[in-house]
């Protein structure tokens, strides 16, 4: 009965790492392409020609 708490024990330490590991990556926004499009806006603003014609 020793041997399985040891074993259920290991078995949730590598639970938990597997799970802590994988939130960060999922947090990553190098795949959400629509965020980097809708909070970095390009702006096209035509010149005017301001100078005196004679």
């Amino acid at each position: 009965m020793k041997n399985f708490g040891i074993v259920s024990l290991a078995a949730a330490a590598l639970t938990a790492g597997v799970l802590g590991l994988a939130a960060p990556a999922q947090a990553d926004l190098g795949h959400h392409i629509w965020v980097n499009t809708i909070t970095q806006p390009h702006v096209a603003v035509p010149h005017v020609d301001t100078t005196v014609h004679h």
